[in-house]
């Protein structure tokens, strides 16, 4: 059964949104670091081995120069992850990770992360989900950059921080901060002095403290607002519904979690370094490895049968006739209102052809429309004439008609259209009586030369 996630996996928001059974699953792959200011994580152009979900750091998305001069495209924190290039289908980076602010991460392999995203479930949609409010940031940036002041641009970054810290401080030189957004020193002590004077923030021995962060967001412009906003709608997305998921276990990481596993268990581990041994222990592992294949397994069940159930009722109970015809005609399957519409038991499916129920008009195009159907591979559509018998007065439908993958079902959908044709019948009946009626009435001239009329 899925095991509770580590308390500290939850300070990443979009590991804390992933499902209980998301979250489990990638709980032994997840390797918990200590990132120190500085580091560099990714170089750009290198092929992506890992990515990291920060949790109290901030890794900052760096864009370099031949020459060295270097700006900062977003920032990330404990929002998202870093490494957004394999979420969008690339195993190589094209700018630097380096690490803005201290603190602790999670790090996991970029194959096990690729895994994941291709298993389609709630991590697929959390991290595009997540890339495009990450390119709202940088875009916005750009922006900002061009259009407005540099004092406003530093309050959109010191802004920017604040959101992704626990406290009001920022730890870092005017050297650092000026490398980030691609200016002089000169500019970030001028800009900083200004508002410092302003009582915003106190700026001391690299230590940035912002004691007025209302006044920030006014001195500065709207482009924190911007992004502030895209990612508190990137937040409320998280919880829609999860898509179903196939739940199987990663086979590139089933061995690391039976490890794992094996580990916490209350034995002690033989130091008997013979071939007994090993192989008592390849089968311990082996043994732990089939407990995660059929964990995974009976969930698979368990989530089939509630999907069963669902659409079992919604199949049965819909107000259109469903059935599905082997290629001899026969009835394989039909609902409730297709049962209705012929006058079949339900039980007796099997033991009648569909073309026995039209009249008999139809019934050879109709075989060629199943035989064109199944043979062309393609969809269609046409109208049959139901007769009459003692359970059923005579109607009219329309069928619509697709293959199964291999060409050997059609499968129909069958309307009604008998009260329809009924009510056009009824109209042009009363269209031909209306134009009866109009070809009688007297013509003026006609009226005006008949006998007594003549002065």
């Amino acid at each position: 059964m899925p095991t509770a996630p580590l308390p500290e996996q939850r300070q990443n928001l979009l590991l804390a949104s992933l499902s209980l059974a998301e979250q489990s699953r990638l709980l032994d792959d997840l390797e918990s670091v200590s990132l120190q200011a500085g580091t560099v994580l990714q170089n750009a152009g290198e092929a992506l081995s890992e990515v990291y979900f920060p949790t109290s750091c901030i890794i900052s998305l760096v864009a370099s120069t031949h020459d060295g001069a270097a700006t900062e495209l977003a920032m990330v924190g404990n929002e998202g992850l870093a490494g957004i290039s394999l979420v969008l289908g690339d195993d190589t980076s094209s700018h630097k990770l380096v690490v803005q602010g201290a603190g602790a991460a999670y790090r996991l392999k970029a194959e096990t992360l690729r895994w994941e995203l291709a298993e389609g479930g709630r991590l697929q949609r959390l991290a595009l989900r997540y890339a495009h409010a990450l390119m709202t940031q940088t875009a916005q940036g750009l922006l900002c950059a061009q259009h407005h002041s540099f004092e406003q641009q530093l309050c959109r970054w010191l802004l920017l921080c604040l959101d992704r810290r626990p406290d009001n401080r920022i730890a870092m030189t005017q050297e650092r901060i000026a490398s980030l957004l691609g200016v002089r020193r000169e500019s970030i002590t001028d800009g900083a002095g200004k508002l410092q004077a302003a009582g915003l923030i106190r700026y001391a021995r690299g230590q940035i403290t912002v004691h007025d962060r209302a006044g920030l967001e006014a001195w500065g412009c709207e482009c924190h607002s911007v992004v502030h906003a895209e990612y508190e709608r990137y937040f409320q997305s998280t919880v829609t519904v999860d898509p179903p998921s196939r739940f199987r276990a990663n086979p590139q990481t089933l061995r690391h979690r039976a490890e794992a596993r094996w580990r916490e268990q209350p034995v002690v581990a033989s130091d008997d370094p013979t071939e007994t041994t090993r192989l008592l222990h390849e089968l311990e592992i082996r043994k732990i490895e089939l407990e995660i294949d059929n964990e995974a397994l009976h969930e698979a069940h368990d989530q089939a049968d509630a999907l069963s159930e669902r659409y079992a009722d919604i199949y049965d109970f819909a107000p259109i006739g469903y059935f599905t015809l082997d290629a001899q005609g026969n009835i394989l399957d039909l609902n409730l209102a297709g049962a209705i519409l012929l006058g079949l038991k339900r039980s007796q499916k099997g033991r009648h052809r569909f073309i026995s129920y039209l009249a008999p008009e139809c019934q050879a195009a109709f075989g060629e429309f199943v035989d064109t159907v199944l043979n062309q591979k393609k969809s269609g559509f046409c109208e049959i004439a139901v007769a009459a018998s003692e359970l059923r007065p005579a109607s009219t439908l329309r069928v619509e008609a697709v293959p199964d993958e291999q060409g050997t079902e059609c499968r129909m959908v069958l309307m009604d259209m008998t009260e329809q044709h009924s009510a056009l019948r009824a109209l042009k009946h009363s269209e031909i009586r209306y134009r009866q009626f109009i070809d009688d009435l007297p013509v003026g001239n006609d009226a005006a030369t008949k006998p007594g009329n003549e002065n």
